[in-house]
């Protein structure tokens, strides 16, 4: 985990070498972990839920089936395909976003197979980490790959902007993260954020000193009023609180 590293005094961990030179002429491509195996802020809380597999098990994985349930009013087809979501606590935002909705972190998809009296029959077709019993499911969709050259961290200053918030969420809840790893931010469409933009992190060192650009972010998934962001280029460890500006 990103956490392992830090030093017993709560100090930063120094980051791998190659992290510090990137190799520019690379495009980078979210990956299919990236698009579906991932974390979002939720706007719209889901009514069906898993509620138990065959032979009484709790934890699911490829190819397995899962029984689940609704509140009656949940239009669904036999063959239709539903992304499983685990419900995460209400994530705060910076200060002009007091709070940005419940984090959902994508446990996989499944097939529906067969619905009777209320009562729905499932395969799961892809697992990613615990897919299990108190899950809940929504219509899957297809989400838009995003390709772009990392526009790395050279000439960028901090202007302070309409489109500059807030790192509030960190990968597997670290105290840091890097290069690879994702986070939230308290931007999304109602700033005019867009998929495929990149993002500088800032840092202050001290008061009264300028503002350092640390990292350099990609947007990989945009809400309403938060993005789900990789790392690309890293000075230093991103951290939640740590400001970002639009490029």
């Amino acid at each position: 985990m990103a956490a392992a590293g830090l030093a017993a005094d709560g100090g930063q961990a120094p980051l791998p070498a190659q992290a510090d030179k990137p190799v520019r002429d690379v495009t980078f491509l979210t990956s299919d972990a990236d698009l579906y195996c991932s974390f979002f802020i939720l706007n719209e809380l889901p009514t069906l839920r898993i509620v138990g597999g065959d032979s009484s098990r709790t934890l699911f994985s490829d190819g397995d089936l899962v029984y689940f349930k609704g509140n009656g009013r949940d239009v669904l087809a036999e063959g239709q395909v539903m992304a499983v979501l685990e419900l995460g606590p209400k994530v705060a935002g910076s200060g002009r976003k007091s709070s940005l909705g419940p984090l959902a972190f994508q446990r996989g998809r499944v097939r529906v197979l067969k619905i009777e009296k209320g009562l729905g029959l499932a395969r799961v077709e892809k697992a990613c980490g615990s897919l299990m019993t108190g899950h809940f499911l929504v219509p899957f969709l297809e989400k838009e790959k995003v390709s772009v050259k990392d526009a790395g961290l050279e000439g960028r200053a901090w202007t302070g902007g309409a489109l500059s918030g807030q790192v509030v969420f960190l990968e597997d809840n670290a105290v840091q993260i890097a290069t690879g790893q994702r986070a939230l931010i308290d931007l999304g469409r109602d700033d005019g954020l867009e998929l495929g933009r990149q993002l500088t992190v800032f840092v202050q060192g001290a008061k009264d000193l300028p503002f350092e650009p640390t990292a350099n972010l990609v947007v990989i998934d945009v809400g309403k009023a938060s993005a789900t962001v990789k790392v690309l280029t890293v000075k230093a460890p991103v951290r939640a609180g740590d400001l970002v500006q639009v490029k």
